[in-house]
């Protein structure tokens, strides 16, 4: 149970913003290609939500990354979670540079109303669970001493 409310909470605090920001950036730099693929995390997320909540299990990989390296390498089991891990690493990545781009760039002030909203909160949670997810991960290091 506390492992699929964790990743639970990992899809609101982070995989959801993420695909807010490729959203909100892709609409706001006229960017197709990246509205495309914050709609396609959008759908990832949203399948693995409803997959944690109705099966108690994710439905597929975290992110389009993730999804398109493994149909493209097809890894063994064995290794399958190494290069889902790849995948995962270059998303947040990828959504870091965004976050630099729109901040460095002085687009947010471009923001419409509702996209600066949507933007500010996918922050917060981005940074909350950020903070909240290493804290647990230290208290879990600590319980195995």
């Amino acid at each position: 149970m506390a492992a699929m409310l964790a990743a639970v909470f990992e899809i609101l605090t982070v995989g959801l913003p993420f695909c807010a920001f490729k959203l909100i950036a892709g609409f706001a730099l006229s960017q197709d290609w990246l509205t495309a693929w914050g709609i396609a995390d959008t759908l990832i997320n949203s399948a693995n939500l409803l997959g944690l909540i109705l099966l108690r299990r994710r439905a597929t990989e975290i992110c389009l990354l993730a999804l398109l390296i493994r149909l493209a390498r097809r890894p063994p089991a064995a290794l399958r979670r190494r290069w889902q891990q790849i995948g995962t690493a270059g998303d947040m990545f990828f959504s870091f540079v965004i976050v630099a781009f729109m901040l460095g760039g002085g687009f947010l002030p471009k923001l419409s109303q509702l996209q600066l909203q949507a933007w500010n909160l996918s922050v917060i949670l981005n940074v909350l669970g950020a903070g909240s997810m290493r804290l647990s991960q230290s208290v879990a290091e600590l319980r195995k001493i």
